[in-house]
């Protein structure tokens, strides 16, 4: 989940840099002056803003793909613990009855 997270965080990420290039062409005659000056205050917006859409794809993906989890989880205990599963034998042989 985290790895699907980072992916579309950066995918994210990148879309809004290349849109936000295009946007502010206009300050290219001045590119070395703000990047010299000021590469720290972006650096740390920039991680502070994929911080914060990492974040946002983690919600949303627990939001949404996790909803159904615990019932799920619930179902194949109830399955394991009745005898009535293939997985319930290797499971008893292998932790034991609790």
């Amino acid at each position: 989940m985290i790895a699907n997270a980072v992916f579309v965080a950066t995918l994210i990420f990148l879309a809004l840099g290349i849109w936000l290039a295009g946007e502010l062409r206009f300050l290219i005659p001045w590119r070395n002056l703000i990047v010299h000056e000021y590469w720290r205050p972006i650096a740390a917006y920039c991680a502070l803003l994929f911080v914060n859409i990492l974040g946002l794809t983690i919600w949303i993906e627990r939001k949404f793909f996790l909803r159904d989890a615990g019932r799920k989880l619930k179902h194949l205990d109830q399955e394991i613990h009745s005898g009535h599963s293939e997985l319930s034998e290797e499971i008893t042989a292998q932790f034991g009855e609790e």
